[in-house]
């Protein structure tokens, strides 16, 4: 290794340690909030509970945002963040956000894409938790897309980290699934997926593709994921993704494999969503002390 890569890498681990509140200084992330609905709320609400440095909010609808915070932290998009020198942007100018080092982005999965590639083109680590926007039609993950913005996280020298569930016990549950899917497909169960959500959910969720990905790469035998059409009889290639709606159910994913003597069911319960918050924060602390790239959430489990 050069002199130069060297003293890069060690200059990198002491932005790192500056960024994740662990230097003598006591510094912390400069966190923004991007979409302030449920999840983002829920973010705000972990951040303020951890004494967390919050610089900004970036919701559309100002009136999501509540107004004793509105004019401290509301912008309307992360094209107004800007930097500390910038001459046309003074620093008493409303709806500007200066110096966020860290995004945490849940936002509507039409303007994930544009949102995600601004931050990550300003040298902002990006923990995106909207899923649609870099899934295929088949809903695989777009690994082209995926490409350009580790490209684009390495130019920048920042992170980019996506994920379909911020649960621990979730990414748990994928580990296990993907050492325990490839025995019994060569043991000959069959393989089912449920889903249940409470009844505001429009969509199947990402954590049932992600598990429903991981079962298309450990069986041979199927070929699709099949989550519509139940009125017919399913075919040899096809894993089923039943979805339940009711009520408030905050989630619950469960993978059955079957076979003609028993039964094995791996289950994981959400009882409060805002499991999905504190992951997500806890995944920015972690993204800061890795190289700059591309992550997906299962990176943290190896």
């Amino acid at each position: 290794m050069t002199d130069e890569k060297t003293n890069a890498l060690a200059l990198r681990g002491e932005k790192a340690l500056a960024q994740n509140g662990t230097n003598a200084l006591g510094l912390k992330p400069k966190f923004l909030i991007v979409g302030y609905g449920r999840m983002g709320k829920l973010v705000h609400k972990v951040l303020e509970e951890r004494e967390e440095n919050l610089v900004g909010i970036a919701e559309p609808d100002h009136e999501k945002v509540p107004e004793d915070i509105r004019e401290k932290l509301w912008i309307p998009d992360v094209t107004r963040l800007a930097d500390g020198d910038s001459e046309d942007t003074a620093p008493d100018n409303p709806g500007i956000v200066y110096e966020a080092d860290t995004a945490i982005c849940f936002t509507d999965p039409d303007t994930g894409y544009e949102t995600t590639k601004y931050l990550v083109s300003r040298g902002i680590d990006t923990v995106v938790g909207t899923t649609k926007w870099y899934l295929n039609e088949d809903k695989s993950v777009n690994r082209e897309m995926i490409a350009e913005l580790d490209e684009l996280a390495d130019k920048n020298d920042c992170r980019f980290l996506y994920a379909s569930n911020f649960s621990i016990g979730m990414n748990a549950f994928w580990q296990n699934l993907m050492q325990l899917a490839p025995m019994l497909a060569k043991a000959g169960y069959d393989v089912a997926v449920v889903e249940e959500h409470h009844t505001g959910k429009a969509d199947i969720s990402g954590t049932a593709m992600t598990i429903g990905q991981i079962l298309l790469d450990a069986y041979d035998s199927k070929k699709r994921l099949k989550t519509k059409d139940f009125d017919q009889k399913i075919e040899p290639d096809e894993i089923s993704i039943a979805v339940v709606r009711a009520g408030s159910t905050p989630g619950t994913h469960k993978v059955v494999f079957d076979s003609d003597v028993d039964r094995i069911e791996l289950v994981h319960y959400v009882r409060d969503r805002e499991i999905f918050a504190k992951g997500a924060v806890d995944a920015a602390y972690w993204l800061k002390e890795q190289l700059p790239g591309a992550y997906a959430i299962t990176d943290r489990l190896k």
